[in-house]
Formats: structure tokens, sequence, C-alpha cells
């Protein structure tokens, strides 16, 4: 698995795109719009007064003293990506109970990701398929072409 860092949310030709990057690969998800927002949200730390569903998620998680270890981008089939949650559950004494993984869209993972603050990892299959080389000439704020996205 490779850990990716987020570069950031941009316009699509169509649709918001989530820039995934490890190293010198950029990994383009297509996203709507809301989830987009989302992500922008919590990358930007704003607060809106009511929780969004991602941070109802993310109150959820620690009523029932579960906390996002990281997300994974494991396979990209049929143009889909598919990730999953990975929590840590604990007991009232604060000893990890049980370890889950649930089954996430790339892009409601990705948005909790960032109010979690937990790392988020790409299988190496999949970035070597949707995955494109960045000139590391180039700024961080380029854009890949969008020829060979996906969407999630």
């Amino acid at each position: 698995m490779l850990e990716v860092e987020i570069l950031g949310v941009h316009d699509g030709q169509s649709h918001p795109v989530v820039l995934l990057r490890h190293e010198d690969r950029v990994l383009p998800i297509v996203v709507g719009l809301p989830e987009a927002q989302a992500i922008q949200v919590g990358l930007l730390e704003e607060k809106l007064g009511r929780p969004m569903t991602h941070d109802l998620v993310c109150n959820i998680l620690a009523g029932l003293r579960a906390q996002m270890e990281s997300v994974t981008i494991y396979k990209l089939e049929n143009d889909t990506f598919y990730a999953h949650l990975n929590l840590s559950q604990k007991n009232a004494a604060g000893e990890i109970e049980q370890l889950v993984r649930v089954d996430s869209r790339p892009s409601d993972g990705i948005a909790i990701a960032v109010r979690t603050r937990c790392p988020i990892y790409v299988a190496e299959e999949v970035m070597d398929t949707a995955g494109q080389e960045v000139n590391p000439s180039e700024s961080e704020e380029s854009e890949p072409e969008e020829d060979d996205e996906s969407s999630d």
C-alpha cells in the first residue's frame, strides 16, 4: 500500500476531481459535487454551524468509541474505485476491542479522513493502473490530464 497526500479538489471537465499524490504520481478520482464540497470543507477546517453528513459519521464513531485508523483505496474495477475505512473500537477501559473494516466510496472515505486526520492508502495496482506521472518541475497546483479518469 502507498500512503498518499491530498493535493486538493479541482474542477474537472464535467465533475470535480480529487487529486491524491504519492511521490511523482498523482491519482485523479472523479467525485460528485457534494462529496467534493465535503472534502474541501474538511481540508479548510471550516465550521458550518451544524454537522454535515461526514461530521455526523465522525460523531457517531466517537460515540461508539471507534477511531478511524486509515482509508484504503484497494481496487479499480469497471472504472469504479473501491475503498474501505479501517476502524478500531475500544472498550470502556480504552483497550482496543476490535478492528473493523467498513466498505466506503473513496470520496466519502477521503471526506472522513480529512476530518480525522488519518492516513489514506492506495493499492500499488490501483496507482499503476490509474495514476499519472507528474513532472517534478511542475508545481503541485498543476492538474494532470483527465483522459484516463474513473469515477468513484
